[in-house]
C-alpha cells in the first residue's frame, strides 16, 4: 500500500492509508450522526443510492461520457422542428408538470394573507424560483429557445396563482419580472462568449447562471443512470471492484468529475478548467466558478464519502474475486499467479484477523455491539450465529486459497475454492442486511 494515491496508482488499482483513513473516517461520522439525532438516514441513504456507482461498469463508464461529451458539443438539442416527439412529448409537459408544482406549492404557502410590497416582493420571488426551475430542466434537455421556457413559466405561475387564490396584480407583477428575466438571460449568452462585463456578469449569473448549472448537473445525472441501466450484467460482475475503487483507491487527492470518463472525451467542465475560472481575474467570474465547483464537484465528494461509509454493509465485496473465463491452461496459470500475488488477496489475509475478533466478541461480549445508546434491539441469535458461521467460513477459505496458491495444488481445487468463497461471500452479504434489518437499522 500506498500513503497518497496518484494517477498511476489508481490506475492499477493500488489502495492507499488515505483512502482506508478516509472511509474508517465516513464510518464513523454516518454511524455518529445516526445516533446523535437518533434517525437511520445517514446510514440507509448511502445504501441507497451506492447501486448508481457500484454497478458501473466500462462500457457504461464509456457510453455515458460520450453521450454528455455529445450534448457539452451541443449535438442533442431538443427543438420543436428537429425533434418534436421528444419536444411536445416528453421535454415540455415535463418542464410545465414540474414548474406548476414548485410554483403552486411555493404560490400557496408565500401568497396568501400578505398585501401591497409584501406580496410584490413574494410574488417576485416566486416568479424567479419558477424561471430557475424551467431554466434548469430546460438546460438538461439540451432545449435551446428562452421563448418557450418564458411561456411555461407563465402558464405554471398561471396555475400557482389561480390555485393560491392571489389577486391579479401580484400574478401580473410576477409574471412581468419572469419575462424580465428571461429578456436578461441574453445578458449570459453574451457572457459565454466572453463579452460581457462585471455588471452584465452578475446580472447573468443571477438570472440564468444558477439554472445552468443546475440543468447541467442534472443532465449528467440523467446520464449516469440510463448509462448504468444499458449495462446491467457487465454492471453486476463489476460490483466488486467498483466497490474496492471506491473505498481503498480512491482518496482526497484523486479530483472527482461530473461524469466519469468524461476527462478521456473532453476537457469542458473538469476539474482543471472549473480550477482556472475559480482563479480567473473578476469577483463574478469567480463567484460563477466557486458556484459551478459547489454543483458539479462537491455532491461528487461527498457522494464518495457516502459510498465509502457502506463498510460496515458491502465490505464481504473484498472477499470475491474474478474467476478465469478462458480454458487455456497458460491464462489459468497466470491468473494463479496474480491471485497469490495480489495485494487484494493479501488485504483479504490481513482483513481475516479484525474479522475474527469481531466474531468472537460479538458472541462472548454482545453488549459491545446490539445494546447501544441508540436503542437498537438484541437481534435473534440464530441470525447472529449464521452471521458468525459465514465469517468463519469465509477466514478458513482465504487460509485454504493462501495455502493452496502453490503449484503443486491442481488448479481446478483452486478455482473451486475460490468459488466457494465467493459464494460464502454474497451470502454473507445478504445475511449482513438480514442482521441489519432484524436490528431495526435498516427498515
Amino acid at each position: 500500500m500506498r500513503l497518497f494515491s496518484s494517477p498511476e496508482s489508481v490506475v492499477r488499482g493500488e489502495p492507499s492509508w488515505l483512502a482506508l483513513l478516509e472511509t474508517v473516517w465516513a464510518t464513523l461520522l454516518c454511524w455518529g450522526v445516526a445516533g446523535y439525532f437518533h434517525t437511520h438516514w445517514p446510514i440507509t441513504l448511502p445504501l441507497g443510492i451506492a447501486p448508481l456507482l457500484l454497478l458501473r461498469s466500462p462500457a457504461s463508464t464509456t457510453k455515458g461520457a460520450r453521450w454528455f461529451a455529445a450534448y457539452l458539443a451541443d449535438k442533442t438539442k431538443i427543438t420543436p422542428l428537429g425533434t418534436p416527439i421528444r419536444f411536445w412529448a416528453i421535454l415540455l409537459p415535463l418542464i410545465v408538470g414540474v414548474t406548476t408544482l414548485f410554483t403552486s406549492l411555493l404560490a400557496e404557502r408565500l401568497l396568501p394573507h400578505y398585501s401591497q410590497w409584501a406580496l410584490f416582493l413574494r410574488a417576485t420571488a416566486v416568479g424567479l424560483v419558477a424561471m430557475w426551475i424551467a431554466m434548469a430542466i430546460a438546460v438538461a434537455g439540451a432545449m435551446v429557445g428562452s421563448v418557450v421556457v418564458a411561456l411555461t413559466v407563465a402558464f405554471a405561475l398561471a396555475v400557482g396563482a389561480a390555485r393560491a387564490g392571489v389577486v391579479e396584480l401580484a400574478f401580473a407583477w410576477a409574471l412581468a419580472v419572469t419575462l424580465m428575466g428571461m429578456a436578461a438571460a441574453l445578458i449570459a449568452i453574451m457572457w459565454m462568449g466572453a463579452v460581457a462585463g462585471e455588471g452584465e456578469l452578475a446580472v447573468a449569473i443571477l438570472l440564468a447562471g444558477l439554472p445552468w448549472i443546475v440543468g447541467i448537473w442534472l443532465r449528467s445525472l440523467g446520464v449516469r443512470l440510463l448509462a448504468t441501466l444499458c449495462h446491467p450484467w457487465q454492471g453486476l460482475l463489476a460490483m466488486p471492484d467498483n466497490w474496492r475503487r471506491i473505498v481503498w483507491v480512491l482518496d482526497g487527492r484523486h479530483p472527482p468529475e461530473l461524469v466519469p470518463g468524461l476527462s478521456l472525451q473532453t476537457r469542458a467542465l473538469s476539474w482543471v478548467e472549473i480550477q482556472t475560472v475559480i482563479h480567473s481575474r473578476g469577483v463574478m467570474k469567480r463567484l460563477f466558478g466557486l458556484l459551478a465547483f459547489c454543483c458539479f464537484f462537491l455532491p461528487a465528494i461527498l457522494y464518495r464519502w457516502s459510498l465509502k461509509s457502506t463498510l460496515w454493509l458491502y465490505w464481504p465485496l473484498l472477499y470475491l474475486q474474478p474467476l478465469p473465463r478462458s480454458q487455456d491452461r497458460s491464462e489459468q496459470e497466470q491468473w494463479r499467479i496474480t491471485l497469490q500475488g495480489g495485494h487484494w488477496e493479501h488485504s483479504r489475509r490481513w482483513l481475516s484477523l479484525p474479522l475474527a475478533i469481531i466474531a468472537s466478541w460479538a458472541h462472548y461480549y454482545p453488549q459491545l455491539f446490539w445494546t447501544t445508546e441508540w436503542h437498537i434491539l438484541y437481534p435473534d441469535l440464530d441470525v447472529v450465529a449464521a452471521w458468525q458461521g459465514f465469517a468463519l467460513a469465509l477466514i478458513l477459505l482465504t487460509l485454504a486459497i493462501h495455502g493452496a496458491g502453490r503449484a503443486v495444488f491442481p488448479l481446478n481445487g483452486l478455482i473451486g475454492l475460490v468459488w466457494l468463497r465467493n459464494l460464502a461471500g454474497i451470502i454473507f452479504l445478504l445475511w449482513t442486511g438480514l442482521l441489519a434489518y432484524s436490528l431495526g437499522v435498516v427498515s
